[in-house]
Order: structure tokens, then C-alpha cells, then sequence
């Protein structure tokens, strides 16, 4: 038994199911097939780029105008009912995604998380990066904040991005479809309804 404080949770297939943030932008703004091609990029330098690219996209709108698109977005089953439930608990929520921090602020505002992280679109329209080995780094600074120790953390994530992420949880849950080797310790949940996580987590706390 551990005593579980914060949970942290990617956002894109993990919390949203099927289309992506960017994509969903992307396709109201008539990039869909540029979108395309960046969800093949593989490389840091290739996705950077691309980020900008896509930075120069967004340009001609606004933040606001850009967020009323993700209404479009299909949220996880149970995702309400299990936020619902971790807040009654008294427990932290986190949302930790490397896609814009716009979107996840919006996110977490919308389902009453209590902290919100991504790749930042500063106010001079320069971005500040975040990769997936940051996860860990960010949760860790956090926790140092909140003065709780790691096995205080559980975490949800479905790729290999998240990786990082859910090996440094005390306990982890893997969404995707197929569990990667690289995961130390994750339960492998595949396309799990939010809530059951939750109850699992309140269960074992």
C-alpha cells in the first residue's frame, strides 16, 4: 500500500482518444496534410523544426480562437468521473504532455486539474521546448514543491514518450496499445476507461 497525493497524466491518447491536439487545430486551420507528415517525424531536430512550422501556422490567430477548435476532441471514458473522484480523495492531478501548453492549460481547466505543462508559445512567438525526458524532471521538481516523496506519484500514459514519465511514478498505468519493453514496473491497461484507473489507485492507496 502506498499513499498516492499526485497523479499525473499525458494528455494526447491518453486522456483524448483518436485525433490529437495538433491534428484537431491542424484540420480547422486547413493543415491536415502537413500534419501528416510532422506525426512521422522521429528525430529531436525534425520536430523542433516542425514545432516552428507549426508555430508559423498559428500566427494568425489567436490563442483563444485556436482552443475554440478543441471542443472538436473526444475525451477518454470516465475521464470526468475519475478527475471527479481523485479531487474528493484530496488527491493533486498533473497534466504533463509535450504538445502545447495552450491546449493543456486549457485541458486542465476545463477538468479541474490542479497543474498544467507543455511546450510553451511565449510571448515574443519563440517556443520553449518540452521532451519527453522533461516529464520526469518536471514531476520531480514538483513534488520537491509539494514536498512529497516519489512514492507519492502515480501516472497514465499510452506511448513511448511517456516513458519517462511512468518509470519515475511509484506506480504507472500504460494505455497504448502495445506495453514497451523499456517500461520498468507500468500496468499495462490498454485503452482504459479513466475511472477504473482511478478507482484501482483509490483502492490500493
Amino acid at each position: 500500500m502506498t499513499n498516492i497525493r499526485l497523479v499525473a497524466f499525458d494528455v494526447d491518447g491518453t486522456l483524448f482518444r483518436g485525433e490529437n491536439v495538433c491534428g484537431c487545430i491542424g484540420r480547422n486551420i486547413g493543415r491536415s496534410t502537413e500534419m501528416v507528415a510532422f506525426e512521422l517525424l522521429r528525430s529531436r531536430e525534425d520536430i523542433t523544426n516542425g514545432r516552428e512550422a507549426m508555430l508559423e501556422w498559428y500566427l494568425p490567430f489567436s490563442k483563444a480562437k485556436l482552443i475554440e477548435h478543441l471542443a472538436d476532441l473526444r475525451l477518454a471514458p470516465g475521464v470526468t468521473q475519475g478527475f471527479n473522484r481523485l479531487k474528493a480523495a484530496g488527491i493533486k492531478i498533473a497534466l504533463v504532455s509535450i504538445t502545447w501548453q495552450f491546449a493543456v492549460e486549457w485541458l486542465a481547466t476545463e477538468l479541474g486539474a490542479d497543474y498544467a505543462v507543455g511546450t510553451g508559445w511565449r510571448e515574443d512567438d519563440t517556443l520553449s521546448h518540452f521532451w519527453p525526458e522533461d516529464k520526469a524532471i518536471y514531476l520531480n521538481s514538483l513534488l520537491a514543491e509539494l514536498k512529497m516523496k516519489r512514492a507519492s506519484l502515480a501516472a497514465v500514459g499510452d506511448s513511448y514518450g511517456d516513458i519517462p514519465m511512468l518509470n519515475f511514478a511509484s506506480r504507472s498505468y500504460f494505455v497504448g496499445e502495445t506495453r514497451p519493453q523499456e517500461l520498468l514496473h507500468s500496468e499495462h491497461w490498454p485503452d482504459a476507461n479513466i475511472e477504473d484507473i482511478v478507482l484501482d489507485i483509490l483502492a490500493r492507496r
